[in-house]
């Protein structure tokens, strides 16, 4: 089997994660993978560059377009033509031309994962849990939502990208419900839609003696540790920094409690009771995190079925979180966490309160059922094995 895999980046990122560990897993079986990134951060030979010149970008914001990008080029490359199965991740950024997609699946089989909105906004990644539409899409709240643009050329976008999906043939894999019933609201409804979630390999994100793991880490053996965990914590948009900031200020006279800030690029320094930590790329790294911590805070305002959720419950941590996207498919309300009122910050100390007045067994209890619901429904093994499937699926279907 031969596939070829299109997105953002390569390694970094959720989807990229994802695209990579779905690469890694076929190479293992004896596939052969290819991959077109727009920005890439790997060594591998099999990953080639789409060129994205900076002009273009800034054009094609201040023209609120993504149509400057000319990719048809990929449909004349040795690894488009020798291609099985075409998969795209995410395909927004100004690197990738819808057209191509369209053209594409007339072509050969291609299966889209939709890892955030986009698809079914005009040029936003996600309306933060919006109901409304415009122009048959979701209606992005604002232009100022990544991808950014300009000036509002909201229905000349969704025109175009309504079109595109009504001339192509499209196999789309979605990792939550929640975005899978939102889909199904557009003209996407049309297309060919799985639901298969998101998996995390097991073999590293794993519960252990959390006394262990916090003095590896140089961390207190006598606080309560809530740890949160973003990309960029404190400035990315998605994840909810100031909700994390308004628990924090409920805490500030509570010496026994210590928060722990994951994901920052740049330096803060610690202050009162919260300590800040750089990015982490190493997931054995991060496993430690999760299994010293007491509970996960997770206050994003804008998800789809997010990794570090998966990870925290795979390492037996219960979730205090918002319910954003499909939180709640794998954070079940008071029996492996606490799914707090959307955007409320009370309702998180709420939930954060009721956790540490549980006794130690049901804590207990609580983080082994997380620990297996990730073995059982979200573990990477299983993800990958349905995409295989899917993949054998629709090269049987094309060859009859």
């Amino acid at each position: 089997m031969n596939i070829l895999i299109i997105g953002t980046t390569d390694i970094v990122g959720g989807a990229a994660r994802i695209s990579w560990e779905i690469k890694t897993a076929l190479e293992e079986k004896g596939h052969k993978v290819s991959m077109f990134v727009a920005d890439k951060k790997s060594t591998d030979p099999n990953v080639h560059i789409i060129p994205r010149p900076k002009w273009r970008k800034i054009l094609g914001f201040l023209l609120a377009t993504e149509d400057l990008i000319s990719t048809d080029w990929i449909l004349k490359t040795k690894e488009f033509r020798e291609a099985d199965i075409i998969h795209c991740h995410n395909l927004h950024g100004r690197f990738f031309n819808l057209k191509t997609l369209q053209k594409m699946s007339l072509l050969k089989p291609i299966v889209w994962t939709l890892h955030d909105a986009w698809a079914t906004t005009p040029h936003c990644a996600h309306t933060f849990e919006s109901e409304e539409m415009k122009y048959g899409l979701f209606a992005c709240p604002s232009i100022d939502i990544p991808p950014r643009t300009l000036w509002n050329n909201d229905r000349n976008l969704a025109t175009a990208k309504i079109r595109s999906y009504e001339l192509s043939r499209l196999h789309l894999a979605i990792p939550s419900l929640w975005l899978k019933t939102r889909v199904e609201k557009t003209i996407l409804k049309n297309q060919d839609i799985r639901h298969i979630p998101n998996g995390i390999d097991t073999s590293v994100f794993f519960p252990q003696d959390k006394t262990e793991a916090r003095q590896k880490l140089g961390l207190p053996l006598d606080k309560k540790i809530i740890l949160f965990l973003a990309d960029d914590a404190r400035k990315n948009i998605w994840k909810g920094w100031e909700y994390t900031a308004e628990v924090i200020k409920k805490f500030k006279d509570q010496t026994d409690t210590l928060f722990v800030s994951v994901g920052n690029r740049g330096e803060y320094p610690d202050e009162n009771n919260v300590r800040n930590i750089g990015q982490i790329s190493d997931g054995k790294v991060l496993a430690q995190y999760y299994s010293a911590a007491d509970v996960l805070l997770f206050t994003s305002i804008a998800e789809n079925f997010p990794l570090v959720t998966l990870e925290a419950m795979a390492c037996g941590l219960p979730i205090i979180s918002f319910d954003v996207g499909g939180v709640k498919e794998a954070v079940t309300h008071k029996e492996n966490g606490y799914v707090a009122k959307y955007r409320d910050p009370d309702d998180l100390n709420n939930g954060l309160s009721w956790f540490f007045g549980l006794p130690a067994e049901d804590k207990q209890i609580m983080a082994e059922k997380s620990s297996q619901k990730v073995k059982n429904l979200y573990n990477s093994s299983l993800m990958n094995e349905r995409y295989l499937a899917l993949y054998q699926e629709l090269i049987d279907r094309s060859n009859k």
